[in-house]
């Protein structure tokens, strides 16, 4: 049996993490390596000034769990080191999207899948579209994961039986917030810039200046992840690429630098 690696970067008690994890054990052995609490935002970072320690528990739906006081990318070293024979990692399922590269390089969501394909791991991140008192929320509400785990585990073990497509390194997949029979997983481009970060200036009790970097959304490109996934109400499937360069750019940039 295939075993697979789950992680995420909302920590041990995220719903979306616990019934992916009832969903794929029936078809797979599922293993679990989290961080201990909300991580989010936090990209590939790795722990590097500090040891990490762990410890070993168990789910409330029975699962074994190594949770560590690190980040989500850490999650993955761990994993590699501690568990063997792991043959795929799956991050998520991430209580907000992941649409577009500017969410994709700041999400720890993605930051772990983007470290396991790193170390020549498939991988998948999957994430869903949530009201924003969620984003920071490890304990997210409760809410129907069926639909969402049934195209997970169809992707998963696809990418188990098959490989992941020649060239794509992991893949990005993300959910609306309501998922009907209409709804359709269609293979996009990630949007470029979908949010406009502002920094507002506020006063604390004692009139000392404090700011607060919020986004502000932007219409999404046509036929983009974040225009599927937002406006149409499908769900999108996104390559992750690391050796994105080509011979022809490198000719280009050889030329910039002899110029």
């Amino acid at each position: 049996m295939h075993k697979v690696c789950l992680t995420n970067d909302d920590g041990p008690y995220s719903s979306g993490l616990l019934k992916l994890a009832e969903s794929l054990s029936s078809h797979m052995d599922i293993v679990i390596v989290v961080p201990d609490g909300e991580r989010s935002a936090s990209g590939k970072a790795l722990t590097l000034n500090r040891p990490l320690r762990i410890k070993k528990v168990k789910s409330a739906n029975g699962f074994e769990m190594i949770i560590h006081d690190g980040s989500p990318a850490d999650s993955v070293v761990l994993a590699e080191s501690l568990i063997e024979g792991i043959g795929l990692f799956v991050s998520g399922i991430n209580a907000g999207a992941n649409l577009g590269y500017q969410s994709m390089f700041t999400s720890g969501t993605v930051g772990a899948a983007i470290e396991a394909a790193l170390m020549g791991f498939p991988a998948i991140a999957a994430s869903l579209v949530v009201e924003p008192n969620e984003w920071f929320n490890s304990a997210d509400k409760e809410r129907d994961y069926t639909k969402i785990c049934e195209v997970i585990r169809n992707v998963v073990l696809r990418v188990l039986n098959k490989g992941l497509p020649k060239g794509i390194d992991a893949l990005n997949l993300n959910f609306p917030s309501s998922i009907s029979e209409a709804s359709e997983i269609v293979a996009t481009k990630p949007a470029r810039v979908r949010i406009s970060n502002e920094l507002e200036k506020r006063l604390d009790p004692n009139q000392s200046p404090y700011y607060w970097l919020k986004g502000v959304h932007n219409d999404p490109s046509q036929g983009s992840d974040a225009d599927i996934v937002l406006n149409n109400g499908n769900i999108s499937i996104s390559p992750i690429i690391i050796d994105a360069a080509t011979d022809k750019e490198i000719d280009l940039l050889n030329e910039f630098i002899s110029d």
